[in-house]
């Protein structure tokens, strides 16, 4: 079979499960140079991992490839019955970083930096929902709920709590929208670069430090946040529209202060000494 014909099979499927325009571009990205590189569908290792072999880029880079090829011929094993490769080739190494976040303090100071209503009401919905960018620029006014909102994300449309104060702010900043689109940028609805500046500018402004000085971090912020005050993984998960628990755990690893708590309280050493 020709690799870039199961290709257009995959693609097909992912639109047709209604993933979003980004997920399906990211797909796209990292599967047509594969395409191009192997005219025939390997059904062996040995062909994907020399197309591994020469991918350029950081190890996050080549991660990100390995996941497409996985997730690609996963479907075609379930969709043809044809044998998947991936079975037999190792995931690329990568060096474990930390997840950029963002302290209550630092949340504090950027909810107080911005100015305009408009950068308020993003702020605060990053802030309040962990929402991503790409959901921030499709949000509809009659999306906007008595207590939730609903966004199409990556694994498709989910409705997402909002607290009073953000969706006062949500209620305000659409009345003054001249069409469907909650926000708008100089040529139609809002753009993520636009939606980057705006967060960047804003985490500058609150002497927030440290790279990835975007959206993100504050929708990291938000799930370490989340748990840190008490929320269940499970919540998280639906919240941020993650399709596997497993990227949401990520979460969990980020709250070093409940860690450092029960090591005081559980430490082997601890105990020793209360036995002597």
């Amino acid at each position: 079979m020709k690799t870039e014909q199961a290709l257009r099979e995959f693609i097909a499927s992912r639109i047709a499960a209604n993933l979003s325009p980004s997920t399906i571009q990211w797909y796209k990205n990292r599967l047509l140079p594969f395409a191009r590189s192997c005219a025939t569908l390997p059904r062996r290792p040995e062909p994907v991992e020399c197309f591994l072999a020469e991918v350029q880029g950081s190890p996050e880079t080549k991660y990100d490839v390995y996941r497409a090829l996985k997730t690609f011929f996963k479907f075609m094993r379930s969709r043809r019955q044809l044998p998947n490769p991936m079975d037999a080739v190792r995931p690329p190494r990568r060096p474990k970083t930390l997840m950029p976040t963002l302290e209550i303090s630092e949340l504090t100071r950027l909810l107080q930096s911005v100015e305009t209503m408009r950068d308020r009401a993003i702020i605060n919905l990053i802030v309040d929902t962990g929402v991503r960018a790409s959901e921030v620029c499709s949000l509809l006014k009659h999306n906007i709920k008595q207590e939730t909102i609903i966004v199409h994300g990556k694994t498709g449309w989910r409705e997402v709590p909002i607290s009073d104060g953000t969706r006062r702010l949500l209620l305000q900043f659409a009345a003054l929208s001249p069409d469907d689109y909650v926000f708008h940028g100089h040529k139609g609805p809002i753009t993520r670069h636009l939606i980057y500046a705006i967060v960047r500018r804003a985490l500058e402004k609150a002497g927030v430090k440290g790279p990835k000085l975007g959206s993100h971090r504050i929708r990291h912020g938000f799930g370490k946040n989340f748990l840190v005050q008490g929320g269940d993984l499970r919540s998280l998960q639906e919240i941020m529209g993650h399709a596997d628990i497993k990227t949401t755990e990520k979460y969990a690893s980020l709250n070093l202060s409940d860690i450092i708590k029960k090591h005081r309280k559980f430490s082997p050493l601890k105990a020793a000494h209360s036995a002597a």
